[in-house]
C-alpha cells in the first residue's frame, strides 16, 4: 500500500489539519485517496484529534482549485464534503493544500449548499487575499456547483465508483 499524508494550511501557512490516506489512483489531473475506519484527522487549529468509524473517499485536482471528500457510513449514506483552495501540491508522499475557507457540503439527500462564507469574510481581511484571489474562490464557487448540479466529472459517475469499490474493500 502506498500512503499518502495530506497537510492542509490556512493561507498564513499555518497548519490547520492533517491525515494520511491510501493513494488508490494518481492521473495528470487528479488523485484519489481513500481511508478505512478508523481514521484519524489531527486538527491543529483546534489542538484536538478525530478518530471517525466510517471510511472514506478523498478526490484531490491538479488542476482546479477544489477537493472533494466523501464520507461512506455502514448504513449506506455518503455525504460530500467539498473544499475550495489553492490547487494542491504533492511533493513526494505529501500533498499540501492551502484552504480557502469556502466548502460545498452535498448531504445523504443529496442537496448542495455552501458554508462557511463567514468564515471567507474575515479571513479575506485577516490574510489580506489579493482580489485575484477573492476573484478565483468566487469562480471555484460557482464551478463546483456547476459541476454537481450538471452531473459533469468528477460528479459523472466517476466518484461512486471508487465508493462502490471501497464498500466491497470494508465488506
Amino acid at each position: 500500500m502506498n500512503f499518502i499524508k495530506v497537510e492542509t494550511y490556512k493561507y498564513d501557512k499555518k497548519i490547520h489539519y492533517s491525515w494520511e490516506s491510501e493513494l488508490i489512483e494518481e492521473t495528470e489531473e487528479y488523485i484519489v485517496l481513500k481511508s478505512e475506519p478508523p481514521r484519524t484527522l489531527n486538527h491543529f487549529t483546534r489542538n484536538k484529534t478525530f478518530v471517525y468509524d466510517n471510511a472514506s473517499i478523498e478526490y484531490i485536482s491538479k488542476i482546479e482549485g477544489f477537493t472533494i471528500n466523501i464520507d461512506i457510513y455502514d448504513d449506506g449514506r455518503i455525504e460530500y464534503y467539498c473544499n475550495i483552495c489553492e490547487i494542491p501540491k504533492k511533493e513526494d508522499n505529501i500533498i499540501k493544500i492551502i484552504d480557502l475557507d469556502i466548502d460545498m457540503i452535498i448531504d445523504s439527500d443529496g442537496k448542495h449548499y455552501f458554508v462557511d462564507e463567514y468564515e471567507f469574510e474575515l479571513n479575506k481581511t485577516k490574510y489580506n487575499y489579493p482580489l485575484e484571489l477573492i476573484h478565483n474562490i468566487e469562480r471555484q464557487k460557482f464551478k463546483l456547483n456547476d459541476l454537481y448540479t450538471e452531473r459533469i466529472f468528477p460528479f459523472d459517475g466517476f466518484l461512486i465508483k471508487h465508493i462502490e469499490n471501497v464498500r466491497v474493500d470494508l465488506k
